[in-house]
Order: structure tokens, then C-alpha cells, then sequence
């Protein structure tokens, strides 16, 4: 079993809701790869976590 199959296992057994919380999470990171101030990548993904939190 290689590293990919596990994430790939992990996110199978996930909630729906938590598997569109983990997907939201991956894009911040993807999007903000290079940001300077990783403080705001913190607060992007609490606002993602609120929202689906509602």
C-alpha cells in the first residue's frame, strides 16, 4: 500500500460532509501554496469549516 492509496482510503471513509470540508481544505493549500502570511490560509479554512458547519 503506497502513501496515495491510504489518503485515498481515508477520504472514502469520511462523512460526506467531511470529505466536502477536506476537498475545501486542499484547495485553499493549493491556492495559497506561496502566500507569505500562512495566517490567512488559518482563517480561510475556519470560514470553510463554518459554512459547512450551518
Amino acid at each position: 500500500m503506497n502513501a496515495q492509496e491510504t489518503a485515498k482510503e481515508i477520504l472514502e471513509n469520511l462523512s460526506p460532509e467531511a470529505r466536502i470540508l477536506a476537498k475545501r481544505v486542499l484547495t485553499l493549500e493549493r491556492e495559497y501554496l506561496h502566500v507569505k502570511n500562512p495566517t490567512l490560509l488559518t482563517s480561510k479554512i475556519m470560514d470553510a469549516a463554518k459554512e459547512l458547519a450551518k
